[in-house]
């Protein structure tokens, strides 16, 4: 289930201040009742009618500029672990990651992080 909008959440509270319980008011929106609980409760404990996050559940997304920095990077150094790519995405572009979703972003400019060997196959190897 998709996080609850802003307005839903208006709404919810409004609910609430009429004095509907949370089985009715779950309901009508379709939702689980410790769903709309918890948005009662976040409103009364803390005065927030929004999600914590600002961008709850999106991924973070680069530029055109900075996905040539990024591939940049991984040309200028094609022998970087995906964390260490992280970190000089970190400092060149200071967007703070984690190697997960640069190693998506890696996937998405066709780039394989895929170490290709360095010395022929012995020849001594059991087949």
């Amino acid at each position: 289930m998709e996080a609850f909008s802003k307005r839903e959440r208006r709404r919810i509270i409004g609910l609430y201040r009429r004095g509907l319980d949370t089985p009715d008011i779950a309901q009508q929106f379709s939702a689980s009742e410790s769903g709309v609980r918890r948005i009662w409760q976040q409103y009364r404990e803390e005065g927030r009618d929004e999600p914590a996050f600002a961008n709850c559940g999106r991924k973070p997304t680069l530029t055109a500029e900075q996905k040539q920095v990024l591939l940049e990077i991984v040309q200028e150094h094609p022998d970087l672990f995906v964390r260490e790519v992280a970190q000089k995405a970190q400092s060149q572009l200071g967007v703070q990651v984690c190697r997960q979703t640069v190693g998506r972003w890696l996937r998405d400019l066709g780039l394989t992080r895929k170490k290709s060997r360095s010395m022929p196959q012995s020849s001594n190897v059991r087949m």
